[in-house]
């Protein structure tokens, strides 16, 4: 994917001595692409938000849920891109596609790690897998050996036990998620208007994402709240998740592991009331907002909070307490970290 330059008066880019864009090499497995439009868009959308601020970049996608021998493939892949085109600096997006980015040393690696990279990939029983060994392992030696390392919290920080790491969570797109009609949503999908909907924003097979304990609590809730349904989305683009945010009463999160998750933060974009568990930087993202709140991992617990939000029957204000994470200032914070790894080799 090639990028055009776009300039802006305000990019620290613009400072150096060139006047040609920064030119940078994204490598991830984290991608959206016509089998899933879904894949890997917090990605892309960080990626775009980079280009009115002087960043001309190209993608190399590994696809290593088509095949694991894509991560060996990957790197001639990796030399051929390098020797066609020159850039300053590469950026992984993920662990592993971090340890192929490292298979060359003439330019500056820029390592974002997402959450299951440094903590572990783990099984519902919150075990820790033997690739998730792998993933934990790999991750803390890549780390010592890029040129700058992004981490979604500081959690994960601790967890790389690196100083040097960076805490940059992912933006979210303020324009594309903000309050609508939830009437006029649920026409749209073709949803119920008289029914309540629990939004579960992942696929139900994967484990880690705990759908079990969300169908246990929406279960004992719906004996206060009848006509209760989960609304199970995934695999969809991202310019339509709004209206399903928008469309639901509550948005339950009960993950085993997370770093920063896109989905609480685009539900407060819209004024979505969020129950979560105390996982990754949820507490910090929902604060005191008033309808949102941190639970236990336990189907009662989750259950009780699901009828309160029902019974009030109010949206939250938690778009506010999103500014500072709007795409543009996170934007302008990862062009930081890139132009200090190209003015160390400068």
């Amino acid at each position: 994917m090639d990028g055009g330059r776009i300039g802006h008066s305000q990019s620290p880019i613009e400072n150096r001595q060139s006047t040609m864009p920064l030119r940078v090499l994204v490598v991830t497995n984290l991608w959206p692409d016509e089998a899933d439009p879904s894949y890997g868009c917090f990605v892309k959308a960080q990626m775009e938000s980079l280009r009115p601020l002087g960043v001309d970049y190209d993608v190399m996608f590994i696809n290593g849920r088509a095949s694991r021998w894509n991560y060996f493939r990957a790197f001639p892949q990796l030399w051929g891109r390098l020797r066609a085109r020159r850039y300053h600096l590469i950026h992984a997006h993920m662990g592993l596609a971090g340890l192929v980015a490292r298979a060359q040393l003439s330019l500056p690696l820029v390592v974002s790690f997402v959450g299951f990279d440094v903590s572990g990939e783990l099984a519902a029983d919150g075990r820790v897998t033997a690739m998730g060994r792998f993933y934990q392992i790999s991750s803390f030696l890549l780390a010592r050996l890029a040129s700058a390392v992004i981490v979604k919290t500081s959690e994960l920080r601790g967890r790389l036990r690196l100083a040097k790491a960076q805490v940059i969570p992912n933006g979210v797109d303020l324009e594309l998620f903000k309050p609508t009609s939830q009437a006029e949503a649920r026409r749209s999908l073709g949803l119920a208007q008289e029914k309540k909907f629990v939004l579960f924003p992942y696929d139900p097979q994967r484990a880690e994402k705990r759908f079990d304990l969300v169908e246990a609590a929406v279960a004992a809730a719906r004996r206060d709240v009848p006509g209760l349904e989960i609304l199970p989305v995934f695999g969809v683009p991202q310019e339509r998740m709004p209206l399903y945010m928008n469309a639901a009463d509550v948005l339950v999160l009960a993950s085993q592991s997370e770093g920063s998750p896109n989905s609480v933060k685009e539900a407060m974009a819209t004024n979505l009331p969020v129950v979560a568990v105390d996982v990754g930087d949820t507490a910090e993202l929902i604060g005191q907002t008033e309808g949102c709140y941190l639970v236990r991992r336990d189907a009662k617990e989750i259950a009780a909070k699901i009828v309160e939000v029902c019974r009030r029957g109010k949206r939250t204000t938690g778009r506010s307490r999103m500014a500072a994470l709007s795409m543009e200032n996170v934007a302008r914070r990862v062009v930081e970290v890139y132009s200090g790894v190209v003015r160390q080799r400068e």
